[in-house]
């Protein structure tokens, strides 16, 4: 027995209908010029936390199809054969530039962010092509510019990712308070000539913060892990925040708490640079 997908598109009464199911037919009703894009392209591609519908789907202006209702269909003026290619299972997806673009002109800025830090992660796109990708596309998609462009000010100076959820939720909490923005991921040589990669640094004042410990997935022997990395960059000059995976309950408290190590640290600092006569 078969059941209709979409109209002209069917499928088993024994297959469920997944959502690799509904890729497949999303495709196959758009056939040949259809390709999958959005934050479709980017479950597909794993990035986290990324809805299964509606599918979304890119297809030149003059394509018209009848489609269901968890399709999202972007009939766009914007179509070039090099935004997408064929994945081994024959889906036609999005490139990695294409995909985040789409992305940006869908998402709110912290969401957006974390599907780039992501892509970026999984080593799909570095924020160098991100950057060469918009510069010859910008005047195609004004929608997603400034989302992109206020992501790259931030990644460009950086040569990894944002590493965790519990980071960039803290991150946008921080936004809130009146402080510098701080660094992400900034490298720190060790007197052991070693570099480490600090999560979120102010490093003027050396100051470090650290969300997510490691005890949630290394018990002990992960914090024991973090203690020494601790004293390790303390004996270079640097004073630590550490966080656990508690944080996520309350990063505004989190970020208060920062902002006021913050002050009191500026305040040290200029304590030791002028000295009770």
């Amino acid at each position: 027995m078969l059941v209709e997908v979409i109209p002209g598109v069917f499928r088993f009464a024994s297959s469920v209908e997944t959502f690799a199911l509904r890729c497949m037919a999303t495709q196959i009703a758009t056939a040949p010029v259809g390709y999958l894009n959005g934050w479709t392209a980017a479950r597909l591609a794993g990035l986290r936390k990324m809805p299964a519908s509606p599918i979304h789907v890119t297809v030149p202006t003059t394509t018209n199809r009848s489609l269901e209702p968890w399709v999202d269909c972007h009939r766009s003026r914007w179509y070039d054969e090099e935004d997408f290619f064929v994945r081994d299972d024959a889906l036609r997806v999005a490139t990695p530039a294409r995909m985040l673009f789409a992305l940006a002109a869908t998402f709110n800025q912290f969401r957006f962010e974390r599907a780039a830090e992501d892509a970026w992660h999984l080593e799909l796109i570095t924020p160098a092509q991100a950057a060469d990708y918009l510069e010859t596309h910008r005047c195609r998609g004004k929608d997603g510019v400034a989302t992109m462009e206020r992501w790259l000010d931030r990644a460009l100076g950086r040569d990894r990712a944002t590493q965790s959820e519990l980071e960039r939720a803290l991150l946008e909490a921080l936004e809130q308070r009146a402080l510098p923005e701080p660094k992400r991921q900034h490298p720190v040589e060790l007197l052991s000539g070693e570099t480490v990669h600090i999560d979120i640094a102010w490093p003027r004042l050396r100051l470090a913060v650290e969300p997510g410990s490691s005890w949630w997935h290394g018990g002990d022997r992960g914090q024991r892990q973090d203690q020494a990395r601790d004293r390790a960059i303390a004996m270079v000059g640097w004073q630590t925040v550490r966080f656990d995976d508690e944080m996520r309950n309350d990063p505004v408290g989190a970020a208060d708490e920062v902002e006021e190590v913050y002050r009191r640290r500026v305040q040290d600092l200029r304590n030791v640079r002028t000295p009770a006569s």
